[in-house]
């Protein structure tokens, strides 16, 4: 789902929405960027000190500061777990797939999932973000259960 985010990627990136380019921002971006599922706050931190020292708070607000300014997806599931992934346009978005067995998270490269805006129109709501989950089994939990 997600190509490789490069240092000029992640940089052209926070200069488009307007984000000053830090070394952390940079780290933060690029670690989500290069993940194949969607990350939580303590794996972001993981990948980042792994190469580099960051504080635990400093990645907390970057991740904050990207969804605030639409670069990142931040999917609330439940009991205060939280886990980021690339945003595109609103075109761009993708559904997420959690294996409830194993608990992984996948993005999902579908063209679309049909969503009807036009029947929320007459509720007066202004949309920002539709966040679909789908849930089940991946291949390797459905596997082990047969």
């Amino acid at each position: 789902m997600k190509a490789r985010m490069t240092e000029k990627s992640a940089t052209d990136r926070l200069q488009k929405v307007g984000l000053e380019v830090t070394e952390h921002r940079l780290q933060v971006l690029m670690a989500v960027g290069n993940t194949p599922h969607p990350s939580s706050a303590p794996e972001v931190l993981g990948l980042i000190r792994a190469k580099k020292d960051i504080n635990r708070v400093t990645v907390y607000r970057i991740l904050d500061l990207l969804v605030e300014h639409e670069v990142l997806n931040r999917l609330g599931l439940g009991e205060k777990s939280q886990r980021f992934c690339l945003r595109g346009a609103r075109e761009d978005e993708h559904p997420h797939f959690h294996c409830t067995c194993c608990d992984r998270y996948l993005c999902l490269n579908v063209p679309a999932l049909p969503f009807d805006h036009k029947a929320l129109a007459d509720l007066s709501l202004d949309i920002r973000h539709v966040d679909i989950r789908l849930e089940g089994l991946c291949p390797a939990c459905q596997k082990i259960k047969k």
